[in-house]
Parts: structure tokens; C-alpha cells; sequence
């Protein structure tokens, strides 16, 4: 079936959905006949992120899976392409839904079953930038390349276990762990900030806006790269912590009034804020994001704004420390009786 839809623009909350459960998981669904135009959008999203000046801030492992999953530059892959690169690998499976974006409840029972959720839908063209959903574009390009590696499988696999056993405040706490991990996460390597999120690399213009930053941290003297590049964020955060603690407190009175709710209002309401808190827009807070350590803390406290450009990114010093970190906080809760 063709699949020619004009998604709507969604502000505030995630949007319910009223899907017939009849149309789900079926043959039909799975195996998609995509338009020209789909297949044409695809391919000038895979050639807008697929540029070395972008690719060369991806970290290696996103750049080695690419390789791994063998995408077709030009046309949409069939679920079975896709099952037949990741499966073998990592003993994930791929399922297309209806859904335009999966809640949380339904998106863990299926983690715990090892499946990942594609969506049916690819943005249209006045959203190559940008789009406020989870299309298939990221879906597939921005999270599967890792799903071919064992790494991100056991990174994924931490995260159904505890959500089942959390309370409501818990599973708050872990949707935001796994945004700001696999979503929109940084990592080191050596000694350089490299982008580790889906949502991040599939993404140009937030792509570009992180990429940005990296270099506004060096022209600004906030950074030497000289040095030793995560101990120096550290202390940058250690000494802003009192200020983004406020800078996050009021992030999230924007977030609940849907001031952060579209592409348009994002970093602009964010700066606005600065300025009514008597916050200076320079130094280590003057980029279109902040970097900080991923410290569980902060990130428990900053909401998900699934509308509209993130105002922070978390770092990780390796994936080792993300497996460390992840489990600190969801292995007693996936432990519990």
C-alpha cells in the first residue's frame, strides 16, 4: 500500500492517537510500497547527514554500524532488509507500527520482547531540518546502525527490565535516561565531544547546533582542546551548577506552560529565560546548547522536549561509564522483587 501522508504539527504534549489495533503488526503493515517522493525524500536526508564535515562528529561506532546495516542511500529499506543485518547480530527484531509516536508503556513491553519499533510515516520536505516526530528516517538511520552491535543491545536491553518494576516518578526519571543517552547523547573519543543520540544525528539542524557548539567552545576559551577535554566540562558544570539548576527549574515552567513547543520557540524562550533570570548569555552557557557531564541528577530534573530543539546534551567520558551509570539507577529497580 502507498503511504502518502502530510504529517500534522503537534505542539505541547504528545498527541493521543486512535489507531485500529486490527492494523497493527500485520503482513501488510511490515512491507510498506513507498512513493517516489518518499524514496527521493530519503535519499536527500541520508545525502544532508552522509557529509564528512558532519560525519567526522559522529562517533565511530554509529559510522561502523552504518556500514554493518547496509542501507541503500536512495530507497527505504524493507523490514527485512533490516532484520536480516540486525537480527543475527544482536537477536533484536524490527516491527513497523501505525503509531506516529509510541507511548512509553507500549514502547517498554515490546523492549522487553527485544523488538524495536519503526513508524510507517517519513516527514515531508518543509521538515528536512527539522521534524517534531520520530519519522522513519530516524527510526532507521539515526538509531539501527548501532542496533547491529552488542554494546547498544545491552545499553537497550537495561531499559524495559527497570520501567516494568518503576514507579510513575521512576519511569519519568528513566524516559528521560534514555532520551538524553541513546536519543540525544554525546560520548568522548579521543579526547573530542562526538555524537552518540539518534535523535541528534538524524536531525540536520540540531546536528549542525551541536556541532556548532563544539567549535563556539574553543573560540570562546571555554574549551582547550589541548587538554584533557572531560575533566575541563566538569569543572565548567561544577562551577555553573547553582545557575543550570535555575536555567532547568525554568525549562520546565516553560515546558508545562508549551512555551517549548515548536522548532521556532526552542533556544529563543531559552534565551529569553536567561535574560529574566539575570543570567549572562556567554562563556560556558553561551551556545545554542549546554554540554554537562550525564549526571543523574540534573538529567532526572530536565524535561523531555520532544517539540523543539533540546536545550542540553549530556556527555559520557566512554560507553563504559554509560553502562555504568545507566545501571546505577535502573538495575536495583530491575532487581526488585
Amino acid at each position: 500500500m502507498d503511504k502518502n501522508q502530510t504529517p500534522t504539527v503537534y505542539t505541547g504534549d504528545i498527541a493521543a492517537e486512535q489507531v485500529d489495533p486490527a492494523k497493527e503488526y500485520t503482513i501488510e503493515s511490515q512491507e510498506i510500497n513507498f512513493s517516489d517522493e518518499q524514496h527521493a525524500i530519503w535519499a536527500d536526508l541520508y545525502a544532508g547527514i552522509h557529509r564528512p564535515y558532519l560525519l567526522e562528529h559522529i562517533c565511530q561506532e554509529f559510522k561502523y554500524g552504518l556500514t554493518l546495516l547496509e542501507l541503500d542511500p536512495l530507497r527505504i529499506p524493507t523490514v527485512t532488509h533490516l532484520n536480516d543485518h540486525i537480527t543475527p547480530r544482536t537477536g533484536w527484531r524490527i516491527e513497523r507500527t501505525v503509531v506516529r509516536y509510541t507511548l512509553a508503556d507500549d514502547w517498554y513491553k515490546k523492549f522487553a520482547e527485544r523488538v524495536f519499533l519503526i513508524t510507517d510515516y517519513l516527514r515531508t520536505r518543509d521538515q528536512m531540518e527539522f521534524t517534531p516526530e520520530p519519522d522513519m528516517f530516524h527510526d532507521i538511520f539515526g538509531h539501527l546502525p548501532y542496533l547491529t552491535q552488542e554494546f547498544y543491545a545491552r545499553i537497550e536491553d537495561k531499559f524495559a527490565p527497570a520501567y516494568m518494576k518503576a514507579t510513575q516518578e521512576e519511569k519519568e526519571v528513566i524516559k528521560r535516561l534514555a532520551w538524553y543517552s541513546t536519543e540525544f547523547g554525546l560520548v568522548m573519543e579521543d579526547n573530542r565531544f562526538k555524537v552518540f543520540g539518534a535523535g541528534t544525528i538524524s536531525g540536520r539542524a540540531e546536528l549542525a547546533n551541536t556541532v556548532m557548539e563544539f567549535y563556539r567552545l574553543s573560540r570562546d576559551n571555554v574549551i582547550d582542546y589541548s587538554g584533557n577535554v572531560f575533566e575541563q566540562l566538569w569543572d565548567h558544570f561544577l562551577k555553573h551548577r547553582e545557575t543550570i539548576n535555575r536555567i532547568v527549574e525554568g525549562v520546565n515552567e516553560l515546558h508545562r506552560r508549551g512555551q517549548m513547543s515548536s522548532q521556532d520557540k526552542g533556544w529563543n524562550v531559552v534565551r529569553a529565560l536567561y535574560e529574566n533570570l539575570g543570567i549572562g548569555y556567554d562563556g560556558y552557557l553561551g551556545g545554542e546548547v549546554i554540554l554537562a557531564p550525564f549526571d543523574i541528577e540534573t538529567i532526572a530534573k530536565i524535561p523531555k522536549t520532544v517539540y523543539a530543539f533540546n536545550p542540553m546534551f549530556f556527555v559520557c567520558e566512554s560507553f563504559e561509564q554509560m553502562d555504568a551509570l545507566l545501571d546505577s539507577y535502573l538495575k536495583p529497580i530491575a532487581e526488585r522483587n
